[in-house]
């Protein structure tokens, strides 16, 4: 436990850091306004931005660049380009390039971005772009969209594939040309200070937005990352403190998730009970009844047995859990429990009854990862448990299983009663 002096020193750092840190009004103006991409929480979604990048691509679209972003683009990563890869066109051809169409295919044969650039006399270039922004290429997938590209497109005068990256990946096959989301925004600066006044209103501030976008979350030597590292440069001891006391990705999931339950207590029919980061917990309102309020098993919790929803692993799971009940309550609904409509988290009969917490009824959330790297929006997270948690509470089967156990509850509370052998 902290210290008197260091407590004081830290409270010290704090009010320095909110009375003498003029860059924070800075950084606020840099981060601040209305973003549509970050309220349609669009940062972290490759398919959102193959989406954005699509409609700049296309010259015939309504942002009003032309062929300008397409162009200055491929100039810039071929111009910037490491590959050993030997390059069929230079910055200089592509600045001279009469472009007749340019047709943009997304997700098609499972390839992000497909660009076919068709040129006056009939020529036409294939350009293939393979978008990360967190996932990982897998499976052979780059060399798999080559072989279907130059399939394909067997009379294409040329074929160009890159892979398009917020880290810097590099490409496992060699023929990809890498590119930069540094570079999508250094383009998308520029396009937008030489065309100004050719884009309307309503494209320029999608656009806009969408710089504002990669600055923030994607550029390391921005302003705002300069701005940020100059505040934490002169207010270390501060900022330390407020990341330490940060709540996780888990705890502000588990917290939304017990709101939108006690929202919703009411048309779910169920009472709040004391819940933490890693468990929430609940019980139908039918499980009000005397025979439930002798339980000491839990922490700040008087019940025997409860819904208890588990956060504590890498996927949710929904209990039902008793703990601590009388032997002679215990048994027969244990046994019960070996057949339908309780599912068991081991189905084999054979095993001893535990102790003292009995899962008697146990399902666990498809497709819904709790690994922190994996949460990019607690929120979504948040609202995506809540569904799956009411819709499985709300079947036939839970159903079932709350009414079998409510009608032992008096039981229960004479199980209680009764001395235990």
């Amino acid at each position: 436990m902290p210290d008197t002096d260091s407590i004081q020193t830290d409270l010290a750092a704090l009010n320095d850091l909110i009375v003498n840190c003029p860059d924070f009004d800075r950084l606020e103006a840099l981060l601040g306004g209305f973003n549509l991409f970050q309220v349609l929480k669009f940062e972290h979604g490759e398919i959102r931005h193959s989406n954005v990048l699509a409609w700049i691509f296309a010259p015939g679209e309504s942002h009003g660049l032309d062929a300008l972003f397409l162009k200055k683009w491929l100039m810039r990563v071929i111009h910037e380009s490491s590959s050993e890869v030997t390059l069929p066109i230079s910055p200089v051809d592509i600045d001279g390039w009469k472009l007749v169409d340019v047709e943009v295919r997304r997700e098609w044969q499972n390839i992000d971005l497909l660009l076919i650039l068709n040129f006056a006399g009939g020529r036409h270039w294939v350009v293939c772009i393979e978008n990360k922004i967190n996932s990982a290429q897998h499976s052979n997938q780059l060399q798999r969209y080559r072989s279907i590209v130059e399939e394909t497109f067997p009379d294409a005068a040329q074929q160009l594939f890159i892979f398009l990256t917020k880290s810097n990946e590099v490409a496992e096959d060699d023929h990809y040309i890498a590119a930069s989301y540094t570079q999508v925004h250094q383009v998308l600066k520029e396009c937008l200070q030489s065309r100004h006044h050719a884009i309307g209103n309503e494209p320029k501030v999608l656009l806009e937005n969408y710089q504002r976008l990669l600055e923030e979350k994607f550029m390391d030597e921005s302003e705002i990352a300069r701005t940020a590292q100059r505040i934490y440069q002169q207010h270390r001891r501060a900022l330390d403190v407020i990341f330490e006391q940060r709540p996780d990705n888990l705890t502000m999931t588990s917290g939304k998730i017990q709101k939108l339950l006690a929202d919703n207590a009411k048309s779910l029919g169920i009472a709040m009970e004391h819940s933490s980061k890693h468990y929430i917990r609940f019980i139908p309102c039918a499980w009000n009844q005397s025979g439930n309020t002798h339980g000491s098993e839990w922490a700040d919790l008087n019940r025997t047995i409860i819904v208890e929803m588990s956060l504590g692993g890498k996927r949710p799971y929904l209990y039902v859990m008793a703990g601590g009940a009388p032997d002679s309550w215990i048994d027969p609904i244990w046994k019960r429990a070996n057949s339908a409509p309780f599912r068991k988290q081991n189905q084999n009969r054979n095993l001893p009854r535990p102790h003292t917490w009995c899962a008697l009824h146990k399902l666990r959330a498809p497709n819904v990862s709790l690994d922190d790297e994996d949460v990019a929006d607690t929120d979504e997270l948040a609202q995506k448990i809540f569904d799956w948690a009411c819709a499985t509470y709300q079947t036939p089967e839970f159903q079932e299983v709350i009414s079998i156990i409510t009608a032992e509850l008096p039981a229960l509370d004479l199980a209680y009663q009764s001395p235990q052998t």
